[in-house]
């Protein structure tokens, strides 16, 4: 959300002196109707807590390790999510290498192009008796809660989703995020780095591609290959999603290409 820009540029340098996160929050208290205080911050996803030094981002302090992650795939009628809406949502929580909790469903929609059923062989029957979007996308916000939203093209699925809470009345996400694209590119050697490919260059076999359940499974066994590559300097969670964002090929200065003459 933009209103909190300011307040989450600042939380990312460091530890928040509470009287200072008292004057962010203040500033962007006129946007709301209520009290904005850690509880309501963590519901909208920020994963932010209090101690003694001041207010702080839980990713900065927790090993990316044993870090929750949401990886989220959806399904969708199109690619604008003015004008279009999302059908499927699927989604697991990964830790250490393993499931330990996992969220699925189809979305009703009026409409399927031809072209989407021929990508994702959802019908239109299949959701004729699914619940609505407003209420797929509450049950998915409590269920993905303040862990880290990763996904394959993360930018898509997270801004869509984002987008649908402000169409049926609720406000974007503020969850950190991490691309498994971005990742793979730094980690793991290929041709190319879309899911499709990676699926059979690391031989991941998790059921039908583009479908949302699925491809979250395959975008959790992407991450999962991807750490085994991570530099050691890496250690918290906001380190390892800069880690994602710097450039993989960097042109080399005049003196580094003639020293290596």
């Amino acid at each position: 959300m933009e209103k909190f820009d300011s307040l989450i540029s600042k939380l990312e340098k460091g530890v928040l002196a509470k009287d200072e996160f008292d004057t962010y929050v203040k500033r962007a208290k006129k946007n709301f109707e209520v009290d904005i205080d850690l509880e309501l911050l963590s519901f909208y996803g920020l994963p932010i807590e209090e101690d003694e030094d001041g207010v702080y981002l839980k990713t900065q302090k927790n090993s990316f390790k044993d870090e929750i992650y949401c990886v989220v795939d959806i399904e969708t009628n199109g690619s604008s999510p003015v004008k279009n809406q999302i059908i499927e949502i699927g989604a697991i929580k990964y830790k250490n290498g393993e499931i330990i909790d996992k969220f699925e469903s189809y979305v009703y929609a009026d409409f399927i192009p031809e072209s989407i059923v021929r990508l994702t062989n959802i019908e239109q029957g299949d959701l004729k008796d699914a619940p609505s979007l407003k209420k797929v996308l509450f049950d998915f916000k409590l269920f993905l809660g303040d862990c880290v939203f990763v996904a394959h093209n993360v930018k898509f699925d997270y801004s869509f989703i984002s987008q649908s809470l402000m169409t049926v009345g609720v406000d974007e996400l503020l969850n950190r995020k991490l691309c498994t694209v971005d990742l793979s590119r730094k980690t793991i050697k290929a041709d190319r780095h879309g899911l499709g490919y990676l699926r059979e260059h690391l031989e991941i076999d998790c059921g039908d591609h583009h479908r949302a359940f699925s491809d979250a499974l395959s975008a959790a066994k992407v991450l999962d290959e991807c750490f085994k590559n991570i530099p050691q300097n890496i250690k918290n969670t906001e380190e390892l999603i800069k880690f994602s964002k710097t450039s993989v090929h960097r042109k080399k200065t005049h003196k580094q290409v003639k020293a290596t003459l």
